[in-house]
């Protein structure tokens, strides 16, 4: 699995030399000779909406967010851990459920706090530093429209066996862009694309030995999206690209638009149909018009409100 949050660079990252391929390795990769240089697709994924609460019965809202999966995230909210991670261990609707891991450093094996706890989707839980949170799973999609979607936006980190990012892709490594202040191995960091957006820069800044993204101490980096980079090695990986995944906007249907308008149109004709018409048959009129406008009122989970 890709550990995320992890480069603690960008351009020219330096970082831990893989594993050299054995022999299994070598024939997948004759196996996949067919997919080397094949342009990456972005696939469906479900991200986690968080809402986190003051007390134990989550009537009191704190802060909400929506998560990346597995994300390694600074832990800003008690000062016994310095990241968390959320990962989605059962998608079913109805039984859907996030394991919730805390760290003392970055979200490596060996600096796990302690064992994975079992969060349910919809049920007031335990969070972390005195935090209560109800979560839900919303799908990231590039054909996903609607407010039960996720709206993140995120970049793909891809190293490659060979330069100019041709061969095998060796890891994926996936990050927010919205600036939430992730961790990595000497501290945090916090990834954004610039107002407008069109296609060029990804912006990056680390805070190295700061664990909450507001330290004195920083480092910027600009990749530029599509862009090939060489690590400038003799063993692979020996380039990187830089890829982002942008949410799909979210649309709104000609009837949404119009919807609350036609509601006062359609109180002023209820008013005249009252004139027109007595009794009983006006008041059904006006409790069906209410209903129709009721139903265009769609909540996050995508139920209707």
């Amino acid at each position: 699995l890709p550990r995320l949050g992890q480069q603690s660079s960008a351009v020219g990252a330096r970082m831990s030399q893989p594993r050299r391929p054995g022999l299994p390795a070598v024939l997948l990769a004759c196996a996949l000779a067919l997919q080397l240089g094949s342009p990456r697709v972005a696939a469906d994924t479900m991200d986690i909406n968080a809402i986190l609460y003051k007390d134990a019965n989550c009537f009191e809202r704190a802060d909400e967010m929506v998560l990346l999966d597995r994300g390694c995230y600074a832990n800003r909210y008690a000062n016994l851990t310095k990241a968390f991670q959320l990962k989605v261990v059962v998608f079913e609707t109805g039984i859907q459920k996030i394991d919730l891991r805390e760290y003392l450093s970055d979200c490596y094996p060996e600096f796990l706090f302690r064992p994975a706890r079992t969060i349910l989707c919809g049920r007031c839980e335990s969070f972390v530093g005195g935090f209560f949170v109800q979560t839900s799973l919303r799908l990231r999609s590039s054909t996903c429209q609607g407010y039960s979607c996720s709206p993140l936006n995120t970049a793909v980190q891809s190293f490659y066996s060979m330069e100019k990012c041709e061969g095998l892709v060796m890891e994926n490594y996936y990050y927010p862009l919205q600036g939430e202040c992730m961790r990595y191995n000497n501290g945090s960091q916090a990834f954004s694309l610039p107002p407008g957006y069109s296609g060029k820069n990804i912006s990056q800044v680390d805070f190295p030995g700061n664990d909450g993204c507001n330290g004195v101490s920083q480092r910027k980096y600009s990749m530029v999206d599509g862009q090939c980079y060489s690590l400038y090695s003799k063993v692979a990986p020996m380039s990187f690209v830089w890829q982002v995944e942008k949410a799909k906007p979210l649309a709104v249907s000609p009837a949404t638009r119009s919807a609350s308008p036609p509601g006062l149109a359609w109180a002023l004709a209820s008013s005249l149909w009252l004139v027109a018409v007595v009794g009983g048959a006006a008041e059904e009129a006006a409790a069906a018009a209410g209903g129709a406008g009721r139903r265009r009122c769609v909540r996050h989970d995508g139920r209707n409100a």
